[in-house]
């Protein structure tokens, strides 16, 4: 009797689990997304969702988190890049490391604490970080190769991770879909949020090396260690 009581109970808590999210937004995993199609919030109304930080986590940021671009600057990115959100990228935000990366987060419709896990993969917040050989940029590490526009990427923090979620929505929305013309592990689809942050690292859907990132940034996530920067 005993335990069929605990079975009874394991499966109320399993069907607990399948209930259905909100119709604006889901929860995957241990973070959330709003659906896919959802479009950016306005540069002011996703600040109006920042919760503010008094300390500087990261306090070698601070030149880099007060810059944003000109309007010259963004129109240049805009008409060199072929990303298919550039037109909502802005960088038109201050604050500390921790409140860009939720600007940012919140304007695209995701989990802070994901943009927050993925910049630590990434960069440990920093935004002098310089990898691939002198090819990537920032906190989210922006390749020029493939996204261009240094130095907005290297100098300009919010700009750096504006376009994070810039790209990031658009892999979950399903605009991506080259990526199904090319090696993959699974076929692309829209509203995959880690395969979407897989494909940020890999340049592929779902392939070994994309899973393995997503393993870094899932472990990078239960631990939360940029709460002892």
């Amino acid at each position: 009797m005993e335990a069929r009581r605990i079975a009874i109970a394991a499966l109320a808590v399993a069907l607990m689990g399948f209930a259905a999210p909100p119709a604006s937004a889901a929860r995957i995993g241990s973070v959330s997304a709003k659906s896919p199609g959802t479009g950016p919030l306005a540069d002011t109304a996703a600040a109006s969702r920042v919760r503010e930080r008094s300390r500087e986590r990261v306090r070698a940021n601070r030149q880099e988190n007060r810059r944003r671009p000109s309007r010259e600057q963004i129109t240049d990115f805009r008409r060199r890049s072929e990303m298919v959100n550039r037109h909502e990228v802005t960088g038109r935000y201050r604050g500390t490391t921790d409140e860009i990366l939720q600007w940012a987060a919140h304007k695209w419709g995701f989990d802070p604490n994901l943009f927050r896990a993925v910049a630590h993969v990434e960069s440990r917040w920093k935004m002098s970080a310089v990898g691939d050989g002198g090819l990537s940029f920032g906190l989210f590490q922006l390749k020029r190769t493939y996204h261009c526009c240094v130095p907005l990427s290297s100098r300009y923090t919010a700009f750096n991770a504006d376009y994070y979620g810039a790209i990031l929505r658009a892999y979950f929305d399903g605009r991506q879909t080259w990526l199904n013309d090319v090696e993959r592990g699974e076929r692309y689809r829209a509203g995959d949020l880690w395969g979407s942050v897989g494909a940020w690292y890999a340049g592929r859907w779902r392939t070994a090396e994309a899973l393995g990132y997503i393993r870094s940034v899932k472990r990078t996530l239960r631990a939360e260690p940029w709460r002892k920067l």
